[in-house]
């Protein structure tokens, strides 16, 4: 059953990234940002949504953080706390992705001295810093070195603050440009 789910899954992936290559646009800040001002009284819970399942497709949560502080310049704050917690929540899903699927075990078994290198790298003495820098740097994904950790066992809480600490700069630069661009746009 659990195999025939991440067939499943890995199957809609590659679908979405399929749709994503040939309709690039669609993950545009302002073809987000129209889509949820479509959506009317429900746009910020289209927002919300959104935000939180990008991580299901391996989607990189920048153009949603600008097209969420686009749309609801308004409250910047509370676009901040839905950016973080998608991000949070995608680190929780990529994290937990190769023991869920078993990969772990058929990459060490494949590539045991490279799994053994990783291990020690994320659970050595830089690890932590080795992360938050990786986070913070916008043409990398987050999600990658997420997937490694889970790989390699890395601790949970520690993974998610030092996420969380590389991206903080970068989601209050997002919402407050994205905010300003809606505001300049608006008026």
């Amino acid at each position: 059953m659990l195999k025939h789910f991440n067939t499943f899954w890995l199957g809609l992936v590659i679908v979405v990234m399929c749709l994503l290559w040939f309709n690039s646009d669609w993950l545009s800040r302002e073809a987000i940002a129209a889509f949820l001002n479509s959506l009317g009284a429900f746009a910020f819970v289209g927002y919300v949504a959104l935000s939180l399942g990008r991580a299901l497709f391996l989607i990189p949560c920048t153009p949603f953080v600008l097209a969420g502080a686009m749309s609801f310049s308004q409250w910047p704050g509370l676009v901040f706390a839905v950016s973080i917690t998608g991000i949070v929540v995608g680190v929780l899903l990529v994290y937990s992705f190769p023991t869920f699927g078993g990969y772990d075990r058929f990459l060490e078994g494949k590539y045991p001295q490279v799994i053994a290198t990783l291990k020690d790298k994320l659970h050595g003495k830089y690890s932590f810093w080795i992360v938050t820098s990786w986070s913070f740097f916008p043409l990398v994904p987050t999600d990658a070195v997420c997937y490694v950790a889970g790989m390699v066992k890395m601790p949970l809480l520690k993974l998610i603050i030092a996420v969380v600490l590389g991206e903080l700069p970068l989601v209050t630069a997002y919402v407050f440009l994205g905010a300003g661009i809606g505001e300049w746009l608006r008026a």
